[in-house]
């Protein structure tokens, strides 16, 4: 009866910490009295906390995926490692050549919570491309018809939650930025902003970028599983009479719909969509800023 009662409370403290964190950032702001501080510090404080709960979401369906398929802890932590490090060098880096460094170190604050929230469900993504390439889990056609269909399900939803969360910190960005030019040279805040306002353009590139990294290659792996299971179950080769190759082919078809195995050049469109959501937000944000 403990045990069940800690369990919510430990889930629920990264989203505490993200709050928490998030209302020190912006109450610590060298813009604490610029005029746009409002509209940034609330969009700020939810980006910490998204972080937090995605963070706990990704723990969740970690759980989940163990369902489907023994995938080890320690057999996602290479890719992510690598794709995670190019990442924080390049963050780091940028530190070097525009703005104030406190300023800039800042940024890289908010960039590592961004790679904090999303690193649970990036690593589901990895675990559910690695469960669904091993071949020596064998089930039957109507529980891997289950499995893969549950499986695509699970994907779509870590894409929505990493995706928010991209979206999230493109806006925290793009309204630190504005924020930043609003104030006056000399005002006795951190200098004026180096970095132009197309900036939020490469920031929610880089990020829609991390998530299609972990994405694609799981998608890919869901749609060439979905495409052998098919044609085990309906084969076409031993077909010799037209009537049973049409009947085979119809079936064939219906269960690619099923599983998605047949929307190759939908279901990248609609991926685009949702990874390059953040970019046409941030776009709107350059245009639109002064």
């Amino acid at each position: 009866m403990r045990r069940s009662s800690v369990v919510p409370l430990t889930r629920l403290a990264p989203v505490g910490l993200g709050f928490a964190f998030g209302l020190y950032f912006v109450l610590s702001s060298a813009y604490l009295h610029a005029a746009l501080w409002p509209v940034w510090a609330p969009l700020v404080v939810a980006f910490t906390t998204a972080a937090g709960g995605v963070f706990t979401y990704g723990l969740d369906r970690w759980d989940e995926l163990s369902r489907y398929g023994k995938v080890r802890v320690r057999a996602v932590v290479p890719r992510i490692a690598a794709i995670g490090a190019v990442f924080f060098l390049a963050v780091v880096g940028s530190t070097r050549f525009s703005g104030p460094a406190q300023s800039n170190w800042r940024g890289v604050e908010l960039a590592a919570i961004l790679s904090v929230g999303g690193v649970t469900a990036v690593g589901v993504m990895e675990g559910l491309r690695l469960a669904v390439a091993d071949d020596s889990v064998h089930h039957a056609g109507g529980e891997q018809t289950i499995v893969l269909i549950r499986l695509r399900q699970l994907l779509q939803r870590l894409l929505a939650a990493v995706g928010s969360l991209v979206t999230l910190s493109t806006l925290a960005t793009g309204a630190d930025l504005a924020m930043e030019r609003s104030v006056p040279v000399g005002s006795g805040s951190a200098a004026s902003a180096h970095l132009p306002p197309q900036f939020v353009l490469v920031f929610g590139g880089v990020g829609s970028l991390l998530v299609g990294l972990f994405y694609v290659p799981a998608a890919t792996a869901l749609q060439r599983r979905g495409q052998r299971l098919c044609d085990e179950l309906f084969s076409l080769s031993e077909a010799t009479e037209a009537s049973a190759i049409l009947s085979l082919a119809e079936d064939h078809h219906q269960l690619e719909q099923l599983l998605g195995a047949d929307r190759a050049a939908v279901a990248d469109l609609q991926t685009g969509l949702a990874i390059l959501g953040p970019l046409l937000v941030s776009a709107a944000a350059a245009l639109l800023a002064p």
